[in-house]
């Protein structure tokens, strides 16, 4: 019985945080990652600085608070890790309909309208030889861009030969001969795994920097005492 209320709102909570996400215009989502990427900043300010003047001070009580703020910081990437894994498919679902939104309200349909989420989808399909979220008829969710523009695909969506359309009809007539038929979103997740490798390198190189730091910081606040008392729990007599 309590499963089913806590599942029942769960799943009210990632729709509602998905409405959320979907009703937001673009500035909107970019001022809420700039805040989010400040507040971060900060964050790492204040705990470095913390280290600098534990270890500049030789104080115990800032070493430790420092470590600490260092193990949770750990504990907290392990628990965003786990549940990403663990809501894999709830949080696939969510982003790939997240995504399809962003196509379908914001993707620009006149050049002298292109904002950051037409640059950004336009760099992605591009670059991955991709088209849409799933595939090409994402952009039929569009209506301003079937109907303004009759078009079915953008540019970007089709195949290329030296900067140059390869079918100029791709636009308006996409096929699995003029146009990129992989989804983004497949397109970026293959791209991950092909670089599974350097990722977990780099996850357990931050992971073992962080642990290491842990050590380091606890093993001074043991040895450091206030330059009063002298160093090693020996008091200093003049």
């Amino acid at each position: 019985m309590f499963g089913d209320e806590y599942s029942l709102q769960d799943d009210l909570y990632s729709h509602r945080t998905l409405l959320f996400l979907q009703t937001k215009t673009d500035a909107d989502v970019i001022k809420m990652m700039a805040y989010i990427l400040i507040i971060a900043g900060a964050l790492t300010f204040i705990i470095s600085f913390l280290g600098y003047c534990g270890a500049m001070f030789e104080s115990r009580c800032l070493l430790c608070v420092y470590g600490i703020l260092i193990l949770v910081v750990l504990i907290l990437e392990c628990v965003v890790v786990g549940l990403a894994f663990g809501l894999k498919g709830d949080v696939e679902k969510g982003t790939q309909d997240f995504l399809k939104d962003t196509i379908a309200k914001y993707y620009a349909t006149t050049s002298d309208k292109i904002d950051t989420v037409t640059v950004a989808w336009d760099g992605i399909m591009s670059k991955l030889h991709c088209c849409g979220v799933e595939n090409y008829r994402d952009f039929s969710e569009n209506k301003n861009w079937t109907t303004m523009v009759e078009k079915m695909v953008p540019d970007a969506c089709c195949i290329k030969e030296n900067d140059v359309l390869k079918d100029s009809t791709c636009p308006i007539n996409p096929t699995s001969f003029n146009t990129y038929q992989t989804g983004c979103y497949k397109a970026i997740m293959t791209a991950i795994e092909e670089n599974a490798a350097i990722v977990i390198g780099v996850a357990a190189t931050l992971v073992f920097i962080e642990v290491l730091v842990i050590i380091l910081a606890l093993y001074l606040a043991c040895c450091y005492w206030r330059p009063q008392h002298g160093r090693l729990g020996v008091k200093v007599i003049y």
